[in-house]
């Protein structure tokens, strides 16, 4: 597969000694383009391969740039995890732990609490409440490439690890507090029914009083899960803003 970047949607056009490398691994498209040489602040790109326009958006920056496809597929994100844990744990971990310390300032557990972290990539919001002092943490994610990263982190030796699908939730246990970081947010690969039976099956994962702590840029939980769950609301956290959620089941 040949793969040509045309413009930035914005027209600019693409310098010559811009360098980039590309997923070959897919007969259709690229799952990600890793870009050198490029300007600042190109968020997206057009590009040509297989002779289809396919777009693309930046998705870790600050590194190096990292491209996607504007409408992934949850096969071409496990792929992108699979490949560039290291990045990004180096783009994301100070703004996930954050968010972690943020979202458990607003809880009381006990620290042997069964925690659930659902698509908990590289572990880099677990490692926080390790941190604090929380004992009985699971974390699950279906990317390979990022477990086996969690599973070397000295801090997460303790904890339980499980390679599934958030979308084909198959838990026995249930647990005290089910926590996301942004993985709802970028979840913009799943559809309307997917989505409606992951909040269905988290809902069932929990215990009485059990809670549901979520953050993101941009979700809504349906309105069916609301009359369960205390709404939540928007804060600003060092460095981004983010809608954040925070639930009770009832019983």
């Amino acid at each position: 597969m040949k793969l040509q970047i045309k413009k930035s949607f914005s027209g600019r056009e693409i310098p010559k000694n811009t360098q980039f490398t590309y997923d070959k691994t897919s007969s259709k498209r690229p799952a990600w383009i890793h870009v050198k040489n490029l300007p600042k602040n190109v968020m997206f790109l057009s590009t040509r391969a297989n002779g289809k326009i396919h777009h693309y958006r930046v998705y870790l920056s600050t590194t190096i740039p990292l491209y996607l496809p504007t409408n992934n597929t949850k096969e071409e994100m496990e792929k992108f995890y699979d490949k560039f844990a290291q990045i990004y744990d180096d783009e994301l971990e100070s703004r996930n732990s954050k968010a972690t310390k943020f979202l458990f300032d607003k809880v009381k557990l006990p620290r042997n609490a069964k925690i659930l972290d659902l698509g908990a990539g590289s572990g880099i919001s677990s490692v926080p409440l390790v941190k604090m002092g929380y004992e009985n943490i699971t974390l699950l994610d279906f990317s390979e490439g990022m477990l086996a990263k969690a599973k070397r982190k000295e801090e997460l030796k303790n904890c339980r690890f499980i390679k599934q699908d958030i979308t084909k939730l198959k838990l026995k246990e249930k647990y005290d507090l089910i926590f996301s970081i942004f993985s709802f947010a970028s979840s913009s690969y799943f559809d309307d029914k997917e989505m409606s039976k992951l909040w269905k099956n988290v809902i069932t994962l929990l215990k009485p009083k059990g809670y549901l702590l979520l953050m993101g840029n941009d979700f809504e939980p349906p309105k069916n899960i609301i009359k369960k769950i205390k709404s939540g609301k928007y804060e600003i956290i060092p460095g981004y803003k983010a809608q954040w959620y925070l639930g009770k089941k009832n019983n």
